[in-house]
């Protein structure tokens, strides 16, 4: 039997469109499944169904102004706008108009739900079901928002296509209340996968210096090192993060995650060491330099009329030391940047670097928010993921290696 998720604080947010009468049975649904659910309502929304059918279907009162009654001036009723956003661990935009999402894009709050966006953690896992006329969806800056929103990690539900309630045909329906209620209650779920697992992330570029100014590298941003991190620490594992040198803002921002910042290669090796013995998944999507100067000059070398020839030796192949020694009970999962499809090369690596499985991916992944890739398990057909953000990617490579793992660990797996 599946077991039912564990209950959750789920904020809703209604926007003004006719398909706000769908939500209500999304919202009753979530309750019987045992979440304690909140809804928020922009004051169109309230045009469409009224703030006592959500009060009556979800149990609690209903959001609908940013400030407070004036018989409710204490504790948690004086700042609607922060709570329960502040607490939620889903949050769920529908139906999404175009001026919501607008706003929503620009980081506006002009009224409760959207202010309600900007309150919530960092950890709350986001949706937002579109529904309008079909113009108005095609416009292009309507997409841009869209596009603005999908990169932040909102995940986008719908919309269908079919007739709408203008009298035009195309896309613009909100999805149907059963849709949204599985991408909901997966999302729940996947919450349970990796608690009480070890998970270890190599991530980030490595700099392997010519001199104290030049040095080799990539454009890797650590995006995907991010993703991964933060996805596995709101599934419950205990997440250490070995980095290379990138933006702060690109660190994983979660509480308990460990983040060991490197620089070189063989700084990664050996910090990654001791961490790699304990985890039971260790997902390498550092982008390592594979060569090095041979000799690092102590001073800046300055430019001189000529050809520059310089010797390099290889880094330390992390991957393989590592994986090469994995136990039974521990899985590894890596990734191939290559151009052109890359299939055989990714393959070859997969065997070669001892891993469960590799992730396919291309160049126009590197400092992106997105990228195209396909997932690789071992002995097993290539699955085609096409192109996703990569909080997406993170989620299914992780469902992935969450099925992958031992169901239960000892402690002689880790001696």
């Amino acid at each position: 039997m599946k077991k039912a998720p564990k209950a959750r604080t789920i904020l809703v947010g209604i926007c003004g469109g006719i398909a706000a009468y769908k939500t209500v049975e999304v919202v009753s649904r979530l309750r019987q499944q045992g979440h304690d659910v909140h809804v928020a309502m922009s004051e169109a929304a309230c045009q469409f169904v009224t703030p006592l059918t959500f009060a009556a279907v979800s149990g609690n009162r209903v959001l609908t102004h940013s400030f407070p009654d004036s018989e409710k001036n204490t504790g948690d009723d004086l700042y609607p706008h922060l709570y329960p956003a502040t607490r939620a661990d889903v949050f769920v935009l529908m139906p999404a108009t175009a001026d919501m999402i607008g706003k929503i894009a620009q980081g506006l709050g002009h009224e409760i739900v959207s202010m309600c966006t900007l309150s919530l953690p960092a950890a709350c896992r986001r949706y937002f079901c579109p529904a309008m006329n079909v113009e108005m969806w095609e416009q292009p800056s309507v997409q841009d928002g869209v596009r603005t929103m999908e990169e932040r990690g909102w995940i986008r539900i719908g919309p269908d296509s079919g007739a709408l309630a203008c009298g035009m045909e195309g896309a613009g329906r909100m999805a149907e209340p059963a849709v949204v209620l599985e991408q909901i209650t997966q999302t729940l779920a996947r919450a349970q996968s990796l608690s009480g697992k070890r998970v270890l992330i190599l991530s980030g570029p490595t700099h392997e210096h010519l001199d104290p100014v030049r040095y080799l590298g990539n454009a890797s941003s650590g995006r995907m090192g991010k993703a991964l991190a933060e996805e596995a620490a709101d599934r419950g594992a205990d997440v250490t993060v070995v980095t290379g040198p990138i933006h702060k803002d690109y660190l994983p921002r979660r509480a308990g995650i460990r983040i060991v910042p490197v620089t070189r290669a063989e700084e990664m090796l050996d910090a990654a060491k001791k961490p790699f013995k304990a985890a039971d998944l260790t997902l390498f999507a550092a982008a390592v330099a594979d060569y090095q100067p041979a000799a690092r000059s102590a001073e800046k070398k300055g430019k001189k009329t000529g050809d520059w020839s310089l010797k390099l030796t290889p880094t330390p192949d992390i991957a393989a030391t590592l994986s090469g020694a994995k136990k039974k009970k521990q899985r590894t999962l890596g990734f191939a940047l290559q151009t052109g499809d890359g299939l055989k090369e990714a393959r070859g690596k997969l065997k070669a670097k001892n891993f469960d499985a590799i992730v396919l991916n291309h160049p126009d992944a590197m400092n992106a928010e997105t990228g195209t890739f396909t997932f690789i398990p071992e002995d097993q057909p290539e699955q085609v993921w096409g192109p996703l953000n990569k909080r997406a990617c993170a989620e299914r490579i992780l469902d992935a290696a969450a099925e992958m793992l031992p169901r239960k660990t000892t402690r002689s797996d880790h001696a």
